[in-house]
């Protein structure tokens, strides 16, 4: 499916199918979130974002239906195709997958020239500069935290603008903007670095969309494979379906960390709270930090 497919479709109120979304970068994703949201207020569906395509219901009956969102990095296909499902990832082997455009920084200021006409473009274009940062010698930008920054300027009037935008500036506002990523604070609780975690919660909801989810389930992930490796020495990569690198790198800086019994206590707490979470009993909100006081809070 193109880009153009997914325009039709939701211009003329087609039925809503099961689909697959290919986004390599934070820009592409913040394009499908626009979509996830238009095709949300179209077709009157509350957005539920899932962690298995299991969790989805095949027959909803009369209950409430939703846009069922599930994220991962690589989707190799499902067996069932339950309308109403977007599954979004970096890669997929789905032949129908809509790939979603990478914006260069050049588009996205472009973008926000829209949101915030009254700041001077030349200080956007600077600014951008100031959201970069390098993982896995890749450079990426931040465009949720950008954009998120710039939402709080839009709020003023425009010939207001550019004199907020001068004030944050000469404050140090974008001088202090961080580089951490989800993934540093999953590092921070796998290796007990209190201070790292510490660091990353201060600019944890500008990270990523619905952030508090995506780490549970790494999390879910990171640790059962810790508890593979520990407590079955004679586990081999090829046993457990994973690569010789991944292997020894979670055996090099994972593996001791943590007792026998207090991976395994872990492990139930994050699956209690998955649980928990699933059903309600525990709000998006208070994911996060419920889960630093279980798993580092001793």
């Amino acid at each position: 499916m193109e880009i153009k497919e997914l325009k039709k479709l939701i211009e003329e109120h087609a039925a809503l199918p099961y689909m697959v979304w290919e986004m390599t970068d934070e820009s592409s994703w913040f394009i499908g979130k626009q979509y996830i949201s238009t095709l949300s207020s179209v077709f009157g569906l509350p957005v539920k974002y899932v962690d298995s395509l299991e969790d989805v219901p095949i027959d909803e009956g009369f209950g409430e239906k939703y846009l069922y969102i599930y994220k991962t990095t690589e989707f190799k296909g499902y067996d069932k195709t339950p309308d109403r499902v977007i599954v979004v990832c970096d890669k997929s082997y789905d032949k129908q997958a809509c790939k979603f455009p990478v914006l260069e920084k050049w588009q996205f200021v472009d973008y926000l020239k829209t949101l915030v006409p009254g700041i001077n473009p030349d200080d956007l274009e600077w600014l951008i500069t100031q959201y970069e940062f390098t993982y896995s010698r890749k450079t990426w930008v931040r465009y949720f935290m950008f954009y998120n920054d710039m939402l709080k300027i839009s709020i003023f009037p425009k010939e207001e603008q550019q004199e907020v935008f001068d004030s944050l500036y000469q404050a140090g506002e974008y001088k202090t903007i961080s580089n951490l990523t989800i993934f540093d604070l999953s590092n921070a609780i796998m290796r007990k670095d209190k201070k790292l975690a510490l660091e990353v919660l201060k600019v944890f909801p500008y990270i990523d969309s619905k952030p508090e989810i995506w780490l549970l389930s790494i999390l879910l992930t990171n640790f059962r494979r810790v508890i593979d490796i520990q407590l079955n020495p004679y586990n081999t990569a090829e046993d457990l379906g994973m690569s010789s690198k991944q292997f020894y790198a979670i055996k090099k800086n994972n593996v001791g960390v943590y007792s026998n019994k207090e991976l395994i206590d872990i492990y139930e707490k994050l699956t209690d709270m998955e649980y928990q979470y699933k059903f309600k009993e525990l709000p998006t909100s208070l994911l996060v930090d419920y889960l630093i006081c279980k798993v580092l809070g001793k």
